[in-house]
């Protein structure tokens, strides 16, 4: 597997309040390290449970991507706007964890996913279960958990 030598934050977004934390906590991180900055997201996967034409299921994800791509493009400005950084962005299916995974192994140690914890619920969201109780073994990069509570000047204090 060829090893992609540029620093990198990937940064897993969605539509929750705690990804903002994360994505500013991995602004910060880049500035200071000069490396670069891929948002990340999830879609299910349409055909999942039901029995869709391999050409409805495509229209289905196709749509989901679509809407995906819309949260990156807001995302993105953010991070342009704060850090003058052009971010990349990447879209997995989540029932294909393992692909993400190799994505990810592609930069190893050079590079840090970074996930937001909810604030509302007592455990960590299914991607953190996944990454770190089910694929911990094979995932080589660092992975940060960031308190989804903290505040903007407690990110600059961690940093």
């Amino acid at each position: 597997m060829k090893k992609n030598n540029n620093r990198n934050y990937f940064v897993v977004i969605d539509q929750s309040a705690e990804m903002w934390t994360a994505v500013k906590f991995a602004i910060r991180r880049a500035k200071i390290t000069k490396s670069n900055i891929t948002t990340v997201s999830f879609i299910q996967s349409a055909g999942e449970g039901m029995m869709l034409t391999s050409g409805a299921e495509k229209i289905l994800d196709t749509n989901q991507i679509t809407t995906e791509k819309l949260k990156h493009k807001e995302v993105h400005k953010y991070i342009s706007d704060k850090s003058k950084i052009k971010p990349k962005s990447e879209i997995f299916k989540f029932n294909e964890i393992d692909e993400f995974i190799s994505f990810l192994n592609k930069y190893s140690s050079n590079s840090t996913i970074v996930l937001a914890t909810s604030k509302d619920i007592g455990k960590p969201g299914p991607l953190i279960d996944k990454l770190i109780y089910e694929k911990s073994n094979s995932l080589h990069c660092p992975l940060v958990i960031i308190n989804g509570n903290l505040e903007d000047k407690e990110i600059e204090k961690i940093i």
